[in-house]
């Protein structure tokens, strides 16, 4: 039990971590532009020709793209380490006793 609770540790570790650096971009386009970009419906509303639109755009696809490479660094990690459990449990799989 102590791997499988050490994978989860650092999985939720990765999650947290990541999670983190998703919010990095929502704050600096509220720092630089003073408005809260949370999806594309709020990017269309604003004015075709400043750059509040362009910066929302930007600022929603990278949010979520940092998804995608979040889910992909837990799926991965989680793949991995099962994988390596599984491994660690079933012997080597031959049958015989070799020292």
């Amino acid at each position: 039990m102590g791997d499988l609770w050490r994978m989860f540790y650092s999985t939720v570790q990765d999650a947290i971590a990541l999670s983190l650096l998703l919010k990095i971009p929502g704050i600096v386009g509220f720092w630089i532009i003073g408005k809260q970009f949370s999806d594309y419906q709020v990017c269309l509303q604003e004015s075709a020709w400043g750059a509040s639109r362009y910066a929302c755009f930007v600022i929603v696809t990278s949010d979520f793209l940092l998804w995608i490479v979040l889910a992909g660094r837990i799926f991965g990690r989680f793949w991995a380490e099962i994988s390596k459990f599984r491994n660690h449990q079933g012997g080597s799989g031959s049958g015989t006793n070799k020292p």
